[in-house]
């Protein structure tokens, strides 16, 4: 019996390269040249799949393809605007062409076409041996799987071919060959348990029924879908001889099932009621018009009802197949329904007036011992490597997304001068007139005196001109002091007591001993860790593309134009998009005192406030940092800043809120 395969869709060259590389260009900011190999490969392999080899390989060939336009589009087709790339294909039904912008049209001609090959493969198949209609079967139900696939993720279809209508129609196609193909298969089967020998078929009576059920079965999964193709959406674009081979196929397993059960029961014998009861389908009816099998049943006349219901549904089938143009050239069909209607023929016919009597064949109840399941597209048997994956990992780098142009940030520490220092201290020399020991966060020399530029300032102030000699400025031991006593009694609500400073001086039984130097503090824009290494004042987070976690205030970073969130790009010369976390963190720490990055800031989410110093100093504690990079918890590192925590500052010019204590000695100023 003839089998019908798909045909492929047609379609024209498309020529990617200018708008590929105008959009690497514009959003990428990318050298285009960089990627004429990728963008030839790509333009290769489509240009391929216009003409597959109808075999297994041209299938990989297509889904390789189909898994490449999984990056193509995400890497080049943005969803606000077109690239002014368009596909045009040819409708495989009509011939008309369609033309889309959008990549789901493209992919979906291409699962088109893979089910179409799928359909050739197992049109082609060795059918007189188990092994090829096992091949049959599996081909037709993946092609069945394929436009199942398009039918439930793709809509909106401009081809008549793609339409919601025509794929459940042509899936149900491919599905009732499948089991054309497995009832050819269980025939095959039983013979071959019989010695090919047809009279030992005709004695098996269990045998006989089953087959004549499964024929029924498949009569009437032919039979729903000839109804489906007589619908105005599909019968004006399906070509007759299919419609008109289907309708074959209905009346012709139809009749195989008569045939099957009259021989059964016409050479093997009395038939069990409760075998014949599950044979035939219940008749609309009551009372005696309702078949009864009991044991004295003519089986015999059931027989020859069966047998004269198969003849008469042969006729019907040669009938319907000369009134197709087309399938009356097919000599094959033609040669196949005339030889089983000549076996029916040649069973052993009665004497003529045996002939008055004869019942009406009951309906075969369609009935099957196997369920056919379709297999969807395996996508991951093809997989394929990104022709474009130097752009960077799509998840970020992609035609969805934005970001601004690559910017380069060099960021130097001064390191000489402070490492010559450090080893003028280690040989002991040490000359006041060439050389001045500054930290990286003094802002101006701590050995001058500017006691006098404070006492004007207090001066000019009315409030303090009656009492200006109780509250001029003094300097002590590089720390400027107002209401300064000779008993070195600080109030001790100058400085917070949270660090000490009014206990300072005394011993822990509470007697006064003598007070030495004061120490400074820090300045809070200190960034220098224990051996006076300023750092660089960032720290990274996260994998391929590494990010900017945060940028330290007024730190080499953030005067350089760091933002937190940036990705990195590269280092050096290198690209650093797919690099891990672990290599970035030592690409930094090699770079030593100067370090060079091309930094790219997001533009889809709204960038984050800026944390002030003070936050910046109660969070700084929960995350270390190291000049140069190191790991910190959290997946976050520390790429700069400081190993030890920052001394916290006291900023002399705050204004307090609560008024000043007529007693108190004022406040101190810290430099």
């Amino acid at each position: 019996m003839p089998m019908i395969p798909l045909g492929l869709k047609e379609t024209k060259e498309v020529d990617f390269r200018e708008p590929f590389k105008d959009f690497i260009l514009e959003h990428y900011s990318e050298d285009a040249a960089a990627y004429e190999d990728a963008i030839s490969d790509f333009m290769d392999m489509r240009q391929a799949i216009r003409t597959p080899v109808r075999s297994t390989a041209g299938v990989a060939l297509l889904f390789k393809y189909y898994n490449q336009l999984y990056y193509i589009e995400r890497r080049f087709f943005p969803p606000d605007r077109s690239l002014g790339v368009y596909f045009e294909w040819f409708d495989s039904l009509t011939g008309v062409p369609s033309c889309q912008r959008t990549v789901a049209f493209e992919k979906a001609c291409v699962l088109f076409n893979i089910a179409g090959i799928y359909t050739q493969i197992g049109a082609k198949q060795e059918r007189a041996t188990c092994a090829g209609l096992d091949g049959a079967v599996d081909a037709l139900l993946r092609a069945a799987g394929a436009l199942r696939y398009i039918h439930e993720n793709f809509t909106n279809a401009p081809s008549v071919d793609l339409a919601a209508d025509t794929l459940l129609v042509l899936g149900a196609l491919m599905t009732a060959q499948a089991r054309e193909c497995l009832f050819e298969k269980l025939q095959l089967q039983a013979r071959e348990a019989v010695g090919g020998r047809e009279r030992e078929l005709r004695d098996d009576l269990d045998m006989c029924l089953d087959l004549a059920q499964e024929s029924a079965q498949l009569s009437h999964t032919y039979r729903q879908l000839y109804e489906k193709m007589q619908t105005e959406g599909v019968f004006n674009y399906v070509p007759y001889s299919w419609v008109s081979l289907v309708h074959v196929k209905t009346e012709f397993y139809k009749a195989l099932a008569h045939q099957y059960c009259a021989t059964g029961l016409l050479h093997a014998g009395a038939a069990p009621a409760p075998r014949l009861a599950a044979l035939y389908a219940p008749r609309t009816g009551a009372g005696d018009d309702v078949l009864k099998f009991d044991e004295e049943f003519d089986h015999t006349a059931l027989g020859r009802a069966h047998l004269a219901e198969a003849l008469a549904l042969y006729e019907e089938a040669l009938r319907l197949q000369r009134m197709c143009r087309e399938l009356r050239n097919k000599e094959s069909l033609s040669t196949l329904v005339a030889a089983a209607r000549e076996r029916a023929a040649r069973e052993h016919a009665p004497p003529a007036d045996e002939f008055a009597d004869l019942l009406d064949a009951p309906t075969i109840l369609p009935s099957s011992k196997f369920q056919l399941a379709l297999t969807p597209p395996d996508f991951a048997q093809y997989r394929v490597e990104d022709l474009f994956k130097s752009l960077g990992p799509i998840a970020v780098f992609s035609a969805k997304r934005h970001w601004s142009a690559p910017r380069l940030i060099q960021l130097q520490k001064q390191m000489d001068k402070r490492r010559e220092t450090r080893r003028d201290r280690r040989n002991g020399r040490k000359d006041d007139e060439t050389k001045i020991e500054r930290r990286a966060s003094d802002k101006r020399d701590r050995s001058e005196d500017n006691t006098t530029y404070y006492n004007q300032i207090i001066r000019s102030d009315e409030k303090y001109s009656d009492d200006y000699d109780k509250r001029r400025v003094t300097k002590h031991n590089g720390v400027y002091i107002n209401s300064f006593d000779n008993n070195f009694d600080y109030h001790p609500k100058v400085l917070d007591d949270k660090y000490g400073y009014k206990d300072y001086g005394k011993t822990k039984n509470g007697r006064e001993r003598k007070k030495g130097e004061l120490r400074r503090v820090a300045s809070e824009y200190n960034v220098t860790n224990s051996n006076d290494d300023e750092g660089f004042g960032f720290s990274v987070r996260g994998d391929a593309p590494v990010m900017i976690a945060s940028v330290e205030p007024n730190s080499l970073a953030e005067i350089g134009g760091m933002r937190e969130g940036d990705f990195i790009i590269s280092i050096g010369d290198r690209d650093v998009k797919w690099s891990s976390h672990e290599e970035v963190v030592r690409l930094i720490r090699a770079a030593d005192a100067s370090l060079a990055l091309r930094l790219a800031s997001p533009m889809d989410t709204a960038p984050r406030a800026k944390p002030s110093p003070d936050a910046s100093r109660q969070s700084g504690s929960a995350q270390g940092s190291v000049s140069g990079a190191s790991s910190a918890s959290s997946g976050s590192t520390a790429a700069t800043a400081r190993s030890a925590r920052r001394p916290p500052s006291w900023n002399p010019f705050k204004r307090h809120s609560h008024a000043p204590r007529a007693d108190s000695h004022a406040s101190l100023l810290f430099r």
